[in-house]
């Protein structure tokens, strides 16, 4: 990825983001293309291939950014915290859900 991507301002990297998830959530992976993403983020394709090389990267960027939002919300809802098995995993639950949401 592009060290510009992050010199961005923090809404244009959030539609890029938002673009990306809502996108490959809806398709898989190869019928998921990067001209709709950029068009869902507001931008040409050109300057999505900018900030990130190719699909796979910013598939990956995806994937990273959202298993650190999981287990950030994890951690500030005590789920690691938790002594009993289902105490952790209910905490764990009710966190994903809020993500969800």
């Amino acid at each position: 990825m592009n060290p510009k991507f992050h010199a961005l301002p923090k809404e244009k990297q959030q539609a890029i983001l938002n673009a990306g998830f809502h996108v490959f959530s809806q398709n898989s992976y190869k019928k998921s293309p990067m001209s709709e993403i950029a068009e869902a983020a507001g931008i040409s394709k050109a300057l999505l291939f900018h900030y990130f090389h190719n699909k796979k990267e910013l598939y990956l960027f995806l994937w990273d950014t959202c298993a650190r939002i999981t287990v950030e919300e994890m951690t500030r809802s005590g789920a690691y915290e938790q002594k009993d098995l289902f105490g952790s995993m209910d905490r764990g639950m009710q966190a994903k859900l809020r993500l969800m949401r």
